[in-house]
């Protein structure tokens, strides 16, 4: 019988684990090491050289399947709706501050008109 070590690293649902399995003169061992949160690459690596070897291994009748429940892909409509809706109210948000703007430039250029004219009925006046 071949001697072997097979390692998966999979998300199951709520943390990031590893399994171990390993067949060695026919008796098969399994192990699982819990990651947490998602593992970069050099976590990976630390932990392939210096914990690996610290996974308690159970002896199994057999080789262990993992269940992969399918994961439920957001359709691409549902995407493009949620962004053109935020589009809108950000083009909605942006028009409305664009407006506001104009108004209150149209404002102190006829509030500055009003000063100016004033100021020369003054002057006439004098």
């Amino acid at each position: 019988m071949e001697n072997y070590i097979i390692t998966t690293i999979y998300f199951d649902g709520q943390f990031w684990a590893a399994l171990i399995e390993k067949n060695a003169d026919g008796v098969c061992y399994t192990g699982r090491y819990v990651f947490g949160s998602e593992p970069s690459n050099p976590e990976i690596l630390h932990w392939m050289i210096y914990e690996f070897d610290k996974v308690p291994l159970l002896k199994t009748d057999g080789p262990v399947k993992i269940r992969f429940r399918k994961i439920v892909d957001r359709s691409e409509k549902s995407l493009t709706k949620s962004l053109d809706a935020f589009k809108e109210s950000q083009k909605a948000f942006f028009e409305e501050k664009k407006t506001e703007k104009r108004k209150k430039n149209r404002e102190s250029k006829q509030a500055l008109w009003e000063l100016k004219h004033q100021k020369a009925k003054e002057k006439k006046n004098h």
